[in-house]
Parts: C-alpha cells; sequence; structure tokens
C-alpha cells in the first residue's frame, strides 16, 4: 500500500479504496465509489490521485514575475477568477496563487503546457494551450463546420482558408496558416528596446499599441516590473514617420476606433470632433499616429500627412492646407465626392483652380507616400497639423552630435541655482506681495464665478439677463480676475517630461530650446524681433533665459493649437500667468505684445463669444422648454378630452338606488345630481331612507 506524504496535510496520506463516496480536500470534487485515492487513517481527509500529483509550486508564463504555489483559498474570496479561463472558482478549495500578487489560477489550469507552437508534422500544429492537434483544413470541406464563425486567435480576423483548426467541437481556437507560418518565438519590437517580447497565450488582454480588447495571443515582456504588451499585428509595424513636432518616432495604428483617445494637435478626441463633422471622422477614425513612450497621439487628419500630393483626376498638384475658409462662404464641399466638408478640417487644396478635397478621399495616394515606394515619395514632406505655421528652414539634423554630449533641457535645468529656481516657482514675490494677489484673485472670482456658468441652464434667468444688462461694467471685474490669477507653484511646473527629455539646440546662437520648439523661436525671432534677440534682463544666466524662453514657446504652441471657440476661462487666466510671469522675469518685449494682443483682442473674442453662445444656448433651451410644455399642455388636454368623453349616467342608474325624496335640479344631469345628492347627505339619511 502506498504511503505519501503531501504538502495540504500533516499525516501521511495511503492509498485505499472505499464502497462510500468522499469528498476531495483539493478539488471539493466527489471522489467515485471504489475509486483508488489516498486518504489519511487518522483524520476524515481524502484526496484524488490526480490532486496529490499536482506540484506545490509552478512557474507559470502567465505570470513570470513570481512562482504559484498551490495554496488553500479562504472562503472570503468569493470574487476572485482565473487569469487563465477567466471563470469563478465555485467551490473549489485550492488555487494557484502568487504570495506577493493577487493572481489565481485553477489548479487544472495552472498546469495547462507552456504556450508555444510546435509544426513537426507539416500537415498538424500542436497548440500546447489546449493540448489539442490543430489539422491543416485547405479548403471548404469536412473541416468548414469547425472554423465556422470563429476568429484566429493570432489576427482576430475570421476564417480564411487555409488555416489550422481544433479537432475538437468544444474548442474555439483556429490559426490562418499564414498568421502561423510568420509567428516567431521571440521578436525585438522598436517601441520596447531593452528586451525582447515572448510570443504567450493570455487571458483576454488589451494592447497597448492600438487599444485593442480582446487579445489573446500577444508579445509580452518577461522582465519584472514591465507591463509591455502588444497583438500580433502590432508586433509587425509596417508603417513608422517621423513627425517634426514630436522628437520621436510615430506609428501609424490601423483597424481599431479610437473615439475616446485625445489628440495633441487638435486637442480633442474623436467622439469631441465627430459632433462637428460626419464623413471626415467616420472615414478615419480607424487610424491614429502614435508615440508610445509620451503617449503622444495625432488624429490621421491632423498627423504628419504628405504636404504635396498628385491626384490623377486633376492636373495640379494639391497642397495640404490646415483649413480653406473664404469670406462670405456658407458652404463647403469637395471635388471628388462633391460632399459637404467642414471647413475647419485640413484639406488638400489646389491653389490655381480652387480645387478642393477631403483627406479620406485621397487615402490610397497619402498611403502609398506615408507607407513609402519605389517613387519620389520620399522627397515629399510629412506635415502634421499646424507644422506649416513655422520656419522649418532650420534643420534638426544638421549638426553632427555624435561626437558631442547630447544636453537636455532637463540639463539645462539642473543648472539653474537656487535663487533662479525659487524666481521661477515665485515670479511675483519680485514685483509686489505673493499672498495678496491670490486674496484679491479668489475675491473677484468668487464673485464672477455665477457668470462664467452661464448657457449651461436657464433656472436662473435673472442672472442671465443681469449678464446682458450689466455686461459693461462686469467686463472690469472679469479682467481683475484675469489680471490677479496666480499659480501656487509657479512657471517651474508648465515643462512637461516630454520636453525635458528633448535634447535641446542651439537658435541664433543665443538660446538652447527643444528641438521641437527650435522652429517657434525661428519664426519669432525673424517676424516679431526683426531676426534678432528676444531682449531682455542682460543679467540672466544663459539657462535661465533658455528655460524661460522653452516656457515661452510652449506657450505660444498651445495657443496656436487652441481655436478661440474651444478655449476655457481657466487656460485663459494660466496663458496671462505664464506671459506676464516671463515678462517679470526676463523683461522679453514679445512677451509684452503678446499680452497686450491677448487683453485688447483675444479677450474680447472670448467674451464676445461667451455673449452669443449664452443668448444662443438660452434661446435654445427656452424654445425646448416651449415645446416640452406644449407637448405636456396637449397631453393634458387629450386626458381632459377622454374624460369628457365617458358618459357615467347609463351606469349609474343602473348601479346607484333611485334618487327620491331630493330637489333635482333640471339644468344638471343625472350624474351631477347624484354628486350633490351624496356629498349634502350624511350615511344615516342614505341608509335609513327606507325608514321614512
Amino acid at each position: 500500500m502506498k504511503e505519501i506524504q503531501h504538502f495540504s496535510h500533516w499525516h501521511p496520506l495511503y492509498e485505499y479504496r472505499w464502497w462510500i463516496v468522499f469528498t476531495c480536500g483539493i478539488c471539493n470534487q466527489p471522489i467515485d465509489k471504489h475509486e483508488v485515492h489516498y486518504e489519511c487513517r487518522i483524520c476524515d481527509y481524502q484526496i484524488h490521485i490526480a490532486c496529490a500529483e499536482l506540484p506545490e509550486h509552478i512557474n507559470n508564463s502567465l505570470h513570470g514575475t513570481h512562482s504559484l504555489s498551490l495554496l488553500k483559498r479562504s472562503p472570503r474570496e468569493t470574487s476572485i477568477h482565473c487569469f487563465y479561463c477567466d471563470k469563478s472558482f465555485g467551490d473549489e478549495y485550492y488555487a494557484y496563487t502568487c504570495k506577493e500578487c493577487a493572481f489565481y489560477m485553477h489548479a487544472k489550469c495552472g498546469v495547462i503546457a507552456q504556450p508555444t507552437i510546435a509544426c513537426d508534422d507539416p500537415g498538424v500544429i500542436q497548440f500546447s494551450c489546449h493540448q489539442h492537434p490543430m489539422p491543416l483544413v485547405v479548403e471548404h470541406g469536412d473541416g468548414e463546420d469547425i472554423i465556422l464563425g470563429k476568429k484566429c486567435i493570432a489576427c482576430q480576423l475570421p476564417c480564411s482558408y487555409p488555416a489550422y483548426s481544433c479537432t475538437t467541437h468544444s474548442c474555439l481556437n483556429f490559426f490562418h496558416k499564414s498568421c502561423v507560418d510568420k509567428l516567431p518565438q521571440k521578436i525585438q519590437h522598436p517601441f520596447h528596446s531593452h528586451k525582447p517580447l515572448t510570443l504567450q497565450i493570455s487571458k483576454l488582454q488589451s494592447c497597448d499599441l492600438c487599444y485593442k480588447k480582446d487579445c489573446r495571443l500577444v508579445f509580452s515582456c518577461r522582465e519584472i516590473g514591465c507591463t509591455f504588451k502588444v497583438c500580433t499585428k502590432c508586433a509587425f509595424l509596417d508603417t513608422i514617420v517621423r513627425c517634426r513636432s514630436h522628437d520621436h518616432l510615430l506609428c501609424l495604428v490601423e483597424g481599431e476606433y479610437f473615439d475616446n483617445i485625445k489628440c495633441d494637435a487638435c486637442q480633442k478626441s474623436y467622439k469631441e470632433l465627430n459632433n462637428h463633422a460626419t464623413s471626415e471622422i467616420y472615414l478615419t477614425r480607424s487610424f491614429l499616429f502614435r508615440c508610445m513612450e509620451c503617449d503622444f497621439n495625432l488624429h490621421f487628419i491632423c498627423g504628419p500627412l504628405p504636404s504635396t500630393i498628385k491626384f490623377n483626376y486633376h492636373i495640379h498638384s494639391l497642397t495640404l492646407l490646415d483649413s480653406v475658409v473664404e469670406d462670405n462662404c456658407h458652404e463647403y464641399y469637395c471635388d471628388v465626392c462633391e460632399e459637404e466638408r467642414n471647413p475647419d478640417f485640413r484639406v488638400y487644396n489646389c491653389s490655381n483652380c480652387r480645387y478642393e478635397a477631403h483627406i479620406h478621399c485621397l487615402i490610397p495616394q497619402i498611403m502609398k507616400l506615408v507607407k513609402g515606394g519605389n517613387d519620389t515619395s520620399n522627397d515629399v514632406e510629412l506635415w502634421a497639423l499646424g507644422e506649416n505655421r513655422w520656419n522649418w528652414t532650420i534643420a534638426i539634423g544638421e549638426k553632427d552630435y555624435n561626437n558631442t554630449h547630447k544636453v537636455t533641457l532637463g540639463d539645462l535645468m539642473s543648472c539653474l541655482t537656487q535663487q533662479e529656481n525659487e524666481i521661477l516657482l515665485h515670479p511675483w514675490n519680485r514685483r509686489e506681495n505673493f499672498s495678496f494677489r491670490i486674496n484679491m484673485h479668489d475675491s473677484y472670482k468668487n464673485t464672477n464665478s455665477r457668470f462664467h456658468q452661464l448657457g449651461r441652464s436657464i433656472e436662473d434667468f435673472e442672472t442671465i439677463i443681469e449678464f446682458f444688462q450689466k455686461f459693461d461694467s462686469l467686463a472690469y471685474s472679469f479682467d481683475d480676475e484675469i489680471r490677479c490669477y496666480i499659480r501656487e507653484e509657479g512657471i517651474r511646473f508648465k515643462v512637461e517630461d516630454k520636453y525635458l527629455r528633448q535634447e535641446v539646440m542651439e537658435v541664433d546662437g543665443k538660446y538652447k530650446v527643444p528641438k521641437t520648439l527650435a522652429p517657434i523661436l525661428k519664426t519669432l525671432l525673424d517676424n516679431y524681433c526683426g531676426g534678432g534677440d528676444l531682449g531682455g534682463d542682460s543679467s540672466l544666466s544663459p539657462a535661465m533665459k533658455s528655460v524661460c524662453a522653452t516656457i515661452l514657446l510652449i506657450v505660444i504652441d498651445k495657443m496656436y493649437r487652441t481655436k478661440i471657440e474651444d478655449v476655457t476661462w481657466d487656460e485663459l487666466k494660466e496663458w496671462y500667468f505664464y506671459l506676464i510671469s516671463i515678462y517679470l522675469i526676463t523683461d522679453f518685449k514679445v512677451c509684452k505684445y503678446l499680452l497686450g494682443d491677448l487683453r485688447k483682442k483675444f479677450i474680447q473674442d472670448y467674451w464676445s463669444l461667451k455673449v452669443i453662445r449664452c443668448k444662443q444656448d438660452s434661446k435654445n433651451q427656452i424654445n425646448a422648454k416651449i415645446e416640452f410644455l406644449k407637448a405636456e399642455l396637449k397631453r393634458w388636454e387629450e386626458n381632459l378630452n377622454k374624460l369628457e368623453e365617458i358618459d357615467m349616467n347609463g351606469f349609474l342608474k343602473t348601479y346607484a338606488l333611485p334618487l327620491k325624496k331630493m330637489t333635482v335640479d333640471e339644468n344638471m344631469d343625472y350624474s351631477e345630481n347624484l354628486a350633490w345628492h351624496l356629498k349634502h347627505k350624511t350615511v344615516g339619511d342614505r341608509a335609513f331612507s327606507s325608514l321614512r
């Protein structure tokens, strides 16, 4: 009789066979009559032979960080699910668990063989995640019903032949032959350079690149602490482009819908843009230019597209423009599809013929140039939204930095003295009391707060009327609020990580700024400073001047990327604060000009649009309210008519006792007379009327 010492029990266990049914202490499933099992001679404890052979510790590719141990589950753990099959644990006693992470697997799922693909037989593959052979189905025939309606584990596309399919009807796994042939066990991905990625089967996960959520087969990093994973489609990128306004390569992700991803160029998501356009968004929202390192994203219509393009059905080349708006024109059309277009979106334009074309109408020609080809595609520049407004004659790659140390903006900021950092943190302390301005701003903000929400609701209609009647005097209060606004953390925190990591380049020998901001500074110097200096305080260190210039360029870039209709009051106050703070620190003349334009022009534009919107939104809400009340009035009038149509006389004459010994008004019908009678008589009068 075999004896074992199992880790789940403190007494020895012996092989035994009984004529009654027991419950296994590992899986909590019945041990059948006369089934050989292990049992304790001292305690009432029995386990299956198969359960006894489960290893106490395992290493599983689905959790490569730590080993897993077969441990008894707490009765309170009722909501956990198996990481492999995503099913609940039910009443099972034991599970493979990570002692350091909230990771659980069924005992049977934990011992499934490691996920690899073996192709020993050219006509059959063994995919070990389900341990069934997968024969090759070449054409329609006996295997058709097996894979009909399923999706390939690798590419998630429907079945097409030839394909490998599992031989059991209960298993949904199948592979296109082309997917299996090209899938290596390890890859080196351009967005994950520190370690190769390993092919593995997993529960349904989301790809870090395209956000696809139903990925079962992924390439993932096995390094501790790294959760990087991509689907098999994103593992082999065929379109990688360079964007001038970003310092990393971007990949063009296709096939998914990115409705909620915010674009770093237009500052909106596809979902927000869809309120303003139809075909322009619907036909391009399955594309996204993306940098994974920075989580930097550009819509297809906003991303790096060919600056010029040749269309077979037009004699001239077409040029990419950010928008084409004509005076006194309220209707815009695409000359390719002859459908309406939104003038706020980018368009390909022929200036000679006034010929315009949607972006999506030229996708085949665009893709040919973006993905590269054998013709002149390499000579065509790629422009992202807003890039054509800056002077890109300053070439990023002209200098040879290979033999010199690459200095980043973070390096420059680390050179600032403690006093300079204090100035960036509290720029207002150079001129006046810091806390005084904060208190003043809070006072103005509290006074004006009820007017900033106008147009959202008409419930406080008196405030809306007050806004229009007293706008001239309110404008001064709004102006005071913006002038007194202060960020307690100063302007240093305006510098984002993506700029701190960027290599700086020297512009006109005076300023070192991040490469993606250098063209903005070049344009600023050429067009607004006569090609000279920004001016300012000559006593500032070069590092301090460069850091302040960088913050100024970040604000300018943000202002140019934001349409007036999209600006919020908080953004407006922040821009004013950054500009005036930089002016206080550096005395840059361009800040003075920008501040003047901001207050005299842009703030006026903002409040003009606010007034127009407030009146229009209020009118729309009032009209909607009136329509609602009209519908309610009509409904109640119909209800009243239905009541009027009910004839109660016949019913009451049959059901109620005849009216006796009561005065009857000839001008009222029977029901009205009865109602009067029942209202004025007592219960006794009615009950004892027969005694009279």
